[in-house]
């Protein structure tokens, strides 16, 4: 069975608001955190990326769905897929949940466009792109269940500060 990637971060004091809830604008920092890792993950870091391949990856759309809020130093697991490989382009969601209450704090998605290197022009999928992202394909309900014991081990280590 596949597995998304699943990587955690807490929530700063640089992202709540006042009253120490998350800010709407912090999503973005954590959706771009987990998609950073998932790349990594996939061996494909950015800066190899960025420099050893012929092509770019500029974000075409992003939309956050926030359901439940979050709160200074919570820790989130921030479970990253693929529910969408196009010609042209890849969507891929993060769905961050809490860590101690397992309950889904927000749902992000990011469609990227594959774009000639030198010209900017819309090109397909290169085949590694499509292969190294494979195992990732899936839609919300298998990557929750899929994600739920590393998830779940999450609760039994110590997270970071």
């Amino acid at each position: 069975m596949a597995v998304p990637h699943v990587a955690v971060e807490r929530i700063r004091w640089a992202d709540v608001d006042l009253v120490g809830i998350a800010r709407f604008s912090a999503f973005t920092r954590f959706v771009e955190h987990a998609e950073q890792e998932w790349m990594r993950a996939l061996g494909l870091p950015y800066e190899r990326l960025f420099d050893d391949t012929e092509v770019y990856l500029p974000r075409r759309h992003l939309a956050l769905d926030y359901r439940v809020p979050s709160r200074l130093d919570d820790a989130l697991a921030m479970v990253t897929y693929v529910p969408k490989v196009g010609d042209t382009s890849l969507t891929f969601q993060v769905d961050l949940y809490g860590v101690d209450t397992d309950d889904l704090r927000v749902s992000g998605t990011v469609v990227v466009v594959c774009v000639d290197r030198n010209t900017f022009a819309t090109r397909s999928l290169p085949d590694w792109l499509r292969t190294a992202v494979q195992p990732y394909v899936m839609d919300q309900a298998t990557a929750r269940t899929a994600s739920a014991p590393t998830r779940q081990a999450l609760t039994d280590r110590p997270l970071p500060i």
